[in-house]
């Protein structure tokens, strides 16, 4: 992606790569309100929390986190526990992606599903996270999000199939995606080039109103 011009404080134009003092500035053209540092300028120790073998490949969520290299240590550390817990793996895909689904999120909705099918998740699956169908994960999520708690039916139905530790695990998995997808759509994080999105749509609310449709 290329970098987005900002104004500072004197109106004059300067280039995106900004430090902890730099001022996150209205959307641009593209409803981009922060943009990714550019790949070349990447500190890729930064990462090694998620792989310390390798330099990870560009994406723009994590040009997103090299802005803010203390909240970037915090949150993938977290998320990291969240990508090897005791949950099975399919378990945690489809929650993530009706959370993307839910909130907006076109950018984790289009990188979960290329996870989620890895993991054995069908496409008929996929679907019945996209139309809301009764399933029980999309009904947890779907009462996470909106009541920040589960029902006893729905706790029950899940702790016949989830230990402690994954029921643990699905709650906190639901709330940390949750946040990440306010950022995306806060933030304006586009999709990476090489991504599709994956028969993405979604009701315009008001953030979502500059232009990520096209």
């Amino acid at each position: 992606m290329s970098e987005h011009d900002r104004h500072d404080e004197n109106g004059e134009t300067a280039t995106g790569h900004s430090g902890h003092g730099d001022h996150g500035g209205s959307a641009g053209e593209n409803g981009v309100r922060i943009p990714p540092v550019p790949y070349e300028d990447w500190d890729h120790d930064l990462f090694s929390v998620i792989n310390p073998h390798r330099k990870l490949p560009e994406a723009n969520v994590l040009g997103i986190f090299q802005r803010h290299p203390a909240l970037a240590r915090a949150f993938l550390t977290f998320n990291m526990h969240l990508n090897t817990t005791t949950l099975p793996v399919r378990v945690r895909e489809l929650a993530v992606l009706r959370v993307a689904w839910r909130r907006g999120s076109r950018y984790e909705w289009a990188s979960h599903v290329l996870i989620a099918r890895k993991a054995g998740v069908t496409e008929v699956e996929i679907d019945e996270v996209r139309t809301g169908a009764d399933t029980l994960l999309n009904r947890a999520v779907d009462e996470l999000d909106t009541d920040s708690g589960l029902s006893d039916a729905s706790y029950a139905a899940l702790a016949a199939d989830l230990d402690e530790h994954q029921l643990m695990d699905l709650v906190f998995t639901i709330g940390a995606y949750t946040m990440l997808t306010m950022a995306l759509n806060t933030f304006g994080v586009e999709l990476d080039p090489a991504i599709s999105e994956e028969n993405f749509s979604f009701p315009k609310r008001e953030w979502y109103s500059h232009k990520r449709e096209g």
